[in-house]
């Protein structure tokens, strides 16, 4: 059977923020029991490796035993954090677990960021940033690119140079609250890359793009960029969209095939995460949202299909359909 490509795991929906681009969390949260009962599960299914995200993971108490269980099998790790309650004994935790650590900011300035990250401070942010590069677990900052900052690509790049990073992690707004205000159309993507392409040879930081057309859109205008994760501008060797390909859990136990999807394929608390993996790979659904031949066109005669195929769950939350073309792709004029 097919293993996961990823496992992404929102382990608490407690936050000591409120951020403008949150997707919204569940109501309840895995009980102790069952949430290291999971921890236990994951090995078994050899993702590539587990994002544990929330919220703030930092207010879940069992996150320390969660990252050991993933340390002792081996298991490459992503922590996504505010880092506003990072400190260094915390840090310290985290490097001999081997974490790799990203600290999220968003906005271009002190200003834009304790506006979008409301709650989130400055002066905080640079200490935790400090921290984590004098610990050597600084993986990216991850900025989530919406009409609220596309065009402050530059100032991103100044502000993330600034404070100590060396890598960004620049991800598409997913669905949220007043999703259509926010969210890109194609012109604005085509736009956003040409800036971060530009932005990023001018500060010689690594880069990497969370969207599917971006590979397609650096062959289209025949931008280099490698699976080295030390060499500029990055892309993995499946840069598709890989919805159903991974799982990403709920903080009340609901297994997803994208994080933001609307479709629940089972529960934890009800069966264990083998099972509903299974379930998943079965999952006539999934079958089809993945069959690239029920798409649409522009989408179903594009030459990149193969290598894209829109990201599933914006299409579906803007259209209504999961076989649609992706309402967001920088790339339709010249595409077919």
């Amino acid at each position: 059977m097919q293993t996961p490509y990823m496992i992404d795991w929102a382990i608490t929906n407690r936050c000591n923020l409120n951020c403008l681009h949150c997707r919204g969390m569940a109501k309840d949260e895995l009980s102790s029991e069952t949430i290291l009962r999971v921890t236990s599960e994951i090995p078994s299914l050899k993702p590539r490796w587990v994002i544990i995200e929330g919220g703030e993971p930092f207010l879940r108490q069992e996150l320390f035993k969660i990252l050991k269980t993933f340390y002792e099998h081996n298991i490459k790790m992503y922590l996504i954090s505010n880092g506003m309650l990072l400190d260094e004994d915390l840090v310290r935790r985290l490097a001999e677990l081997n974490v790799n650590l990203m600290i999220s900011i968003d906005g271009a300035d002190k200003e834009n960021y304790e506006k979008i990250r409301k709650g989130a401070s400055f002066e905080k942010l640079k200490k935790s940033v400090a921290i984590a590069n004098e610990y050597g677990i600084l993986d990216s900052c991850p900025m989530t690119i919406g009409k609220h900052n596309y065009h402050q690509i530059g100032k991103l790049f100044k502000f993330a140079e600034g404070i100590g990073y060396k890598k960004i992690t620049f991800l598409g707004l997913k669905p949220c609250k007043e999703y259509e205000t926010y969210v890109l159309n194609g012109e604005e993507y085509k736009k956003f890359f040409f800036s971060v392409i530009k932005n990023q040879k001018d500060y010689q930081m690594d880069v990497y793009v969370d969207e599917p057309f971006f590979m397609p859109f650096l062959e289209e205008h025949d931008i280099d960029y490698s699976p080295n994760p030390e060499n500029g501008i990055i892309v993995p060797d499946v840069s598709r969209c890989i919805f159903g390909e991974y799982m990403f859990i709920e903080t009340n136990g609901d297994v997803k095939p994208c994080t933001f999807a609307p479709v629940t394929i089972g529960n934890v608390n009800e069966r264990g995460l083998n099972e509903i993996w299974k379930n998943m790979q079965d999952s006539e659904l999934i079958k089809s949202v993945k069959d690239f031949s029920t798409r649409k066109n522009p989408c179903k005669e594009c030459k990149y299909l193969h290598e894209c195929g829109g990201c599933r769950s914006r299409t579906f939350n803007l259209t209504g359909s999961w076989r649609e073309s992706d309402p967001s792709c920088p790339l339709k004029e010249r595409i077919i």
